[in-house]
């Protein structure tokens, strides 16, 4: 039997000269990224003027250095462990082609649409639910396939200068340093990132729209304590830089009513929380008011929640809102028809950051509960202080907020406060949580917050009556999200995990003065409250596309109606039955009501469509 051949080692200076090889080869094709992100981004009238170049300088080469080298691992792998080089180049160059062209597909979607390429744009574009709006011609094939053949040229001849410009016993040293360089690099655009968020420094954060696929670092909550601190509120970005136009034309609004609004979001509220025994003082206004039983959040978080509750739009425009720092048009309203606004969060509003999106242009009046007081105190210090607000005498017609956070996960409650039923658990125990744990204890203690949550509004509640406001005060309860108790059975808790009703559907109890108490049963979502309000309360006359994508709650709403939503990490379209999640790694799964695949795959394409259409509507063509 003939001996086994060793394993075969590079030897250290084979290595070194590999290393050198792949670094340069890495870096230069990052400078072609930066060129190619660069034909996007205004250089000669940047939004952010000096301080956002000088941002870029910094942030574009540490962020496509990142990405660059993320895509060298397998090349890394390969020219460490094969005795060829050959390995290495053409894993480099094949992976670096595919990269740039990805880069190139990017630039033109951007140029087009103002939002950076993502998995729903591939499946809609490449999965055929947008022929009608992207058709891909032939010619635009071979465009394609000449620009694929150009690059791998390119390539090909970059990696053969590289190994020219390599000298074959490369040196540690040097590169040793480069690498330093560049991680020192990337540190800096980091730090200038939390730094300048934490600020609210608009010049900066204009700059992550021309970064694709940025997810910058941010440390709010300890730059605070450092003493870093939000800026006043700035005006309006310069229309030319902007990437939205909203609203498609001035708001035209007047009110000779001008009722109070009150507006109270309670955390992660489920529909079926909504009982005369958990909810009591809610059930009874319910009994009174108009009940939307089939009504959906915008997102299955508190930032998408939320966003959608207060812009009348899809969470898809959180990043565009926030690197222009753009309030919704809600809050302009408001303060043009005088309204005093008493805004409340349990608690901070600034992570998620609520301070320079929903409310960027009222910032200034934002309060947040003491951090040192227990979640459920804060819950009862920021009810307090509106009802002081509301009954203050002198005061004219207002508009209040009120956010509260017992009834988020560990679910916060007063000492001593009695169980709603039993067993209650007495914390939650999350590594308990599996598909094996019985939820019942859990459960009981989450409708003991809502119980908790529900009694402060039933004082706030009292207030208004007591105060002879109540005929005069438009009231809306709601929640920012659903929660699930592994409702699915498949092992999902909380929320920010799926789509289904367990984290989506939420209650929506709504008091309008002079309307008849009613039930609607068909879909409604987050995103119809604003252009109700803005229609029926505050006297707006433009059509309700001018600045929300949704309807009025008061008009018939079609019984095919498909709800965009949004996650942390994926998107979806509930349609009927069926609920369409785009992750980001461009796949589509379709799924029944019990989140379970189905066997027709394929989205619905008018379904697709007016999704896209949501996204798209309020971006600059």
């Amino acid at each position: 039997m003939p001996p086994s051949l060793p394993a075969y080692t590079p030897s250290p200076s084979t290595r070194w000269q590999r290393l050198a090889w792949l670094s340069l080869f890495t870096a230069l094709n990052a400078g072609a990224a930066i060129l190619i992100a660069l034909g996007n981004t205004p250089l000669g009238d940047n939004p952010g003027g000096g301080l956002g170049l000088a941002y870029l300088t910094v942030a574009l080469p540490g962020h496509f250095l990142a990405l660059g080298a993320v895509v060298s691992l397998l090349p890394l792998l390969l020219g460490l462990g094969l005795r060829a080089p050959r390995g290495l180049v053409v894993s480099a160059v094949v992976l670096q082609t595919l990269w740039l062209c990805l880069l190139l597909v990017d630039a033109k979607v951007f140029a087009l649409y103002r939002f950076h390429l993502n998995a729903m744009v591939l499946n809609m574009v490449f999965g055929g639910a947008l022929q009608d709006q992207v058709a891909l011609s032939w010619q635009t094939w071979l465009q394609a396939g000449a620009v694929l053949a150009a690059v791998v040229l390119a390539e090909v001849l970059l990696a053969w200068a590289c190994w020219r410009l390599v000298p074959g016993a490369a040196r540690r040293r040097p590169l040793l340093l480069a690498w330093a360089a560049g991680l020192v690099l990337m540190t800096c655009g980091q730090v200038a990132t939390a730094y300048y968020d934490a600020r609210g420094e608009r010049a900066v954060t204009s700059q992550w729209a021309y970064l694709p696929w940025a997810q910058p670092i941010t440390a709010k909550r300890h730059m605070h304590r450092l003493g870093v601190h939000s800026l006043p509120q700035a005006s309006l970005p310069d229309p030319r830089h902007s990437q939205l136009q909203y609203p498609l034309h001035p708001l035209r609004c007047q009110s000779n009513v001008q009722p109070n609004v009150l507006v109270v979001v309670m955390e992660s509220l489920r529909h079926d929380a909504l009982d005369a025994t958990t909810m009591p003082n809610t059930w009874a206004l319910a009994a009174q008011s108009e009940q939307f039983t089939a009504h959906y959040s915008s997102g299955n978080a508190t930032r998408y929640g939320l966003f959608g509750l207060l812009y009348g739009l899809p969470g898809g425009y959180w990043d565009s809102m926030l690197s222009e720092q753009r309030g919704s048009q809600l809050f302009d309203v408001l303060k043009q028809q005088g309204y005093d606004l008493h805004l409340y969060g349990s608690a901070p509003l600034h992570s998620p950051e609520f301070d320079r999106t929903v409310f960027a242009q009222v910032r200034n009046q934002l309060h947040t509960a003491p951090s040192a007081l227990p979640v459920a105190a804060r819950d009862r210090h920021i009810i307090d202080a509106l009802r002081a607000d509301i009954t203050r005498p002198g005061k004219g017609h207002w508009f209040g907020f009120a956010f509260l956070d017992s009834t988020h996960a560990p679910y916060h409650l007063p000492k001593d406060y009695p169980p709603l039923a039993t067993p209650m658990a007495t914390h939650i125990d999350f590594l308990a949580l599996d598909e094996d744990h019985v939820p019942v204890p859990e459960r009981n203690r989450y409708r003991t917050a809502v119980h908790y949550a529900d009694g402060l509004l039933g004082e706030l509640m009292q207030t208004l009556r007591d105060s002879g406001q109540a005929d005069n005060t438009i009231v809306l309860v709601t929640g920012d999200h659903a929660e699930e108790f592994n409702d699915l059975g498949l092992n999902y808790w909380g929320h920010n995990g799926n789509f289904s009703d367990y984290q989506m559907r939420v209650p929506f109890v709504l008091h309008w003065p002079g309307r008849a108490p009613a039930r609607h049963t068909a879909n409604t979502s987050h995103e119809d409250w604003v252009p109700t309000l803005m229609r029926h309360g505050l006297g707006c006359e433009n059509a309700l596309a001018d600045f929300s994508t949704g309807r009025d709650l008061f008009d018939p709403v079609p019984t095919d109606r498909a709800l965009l939503v949004e996650s942390w990490s994926q998107r979806g379209i509930r349609h009927g039955e069926r609920t369409y999640v785009f992750d980001k790694f461009g796949n589509a799964t379709t799924l029944d009501r019990q989140y379970l695949p189905v066997a027709d795959q394929q989205p619905d394409a008018a379904a697709v469509r007016a999704a896209w259409d949501a996204l798209t509507h309020f971006r600059r063509p």
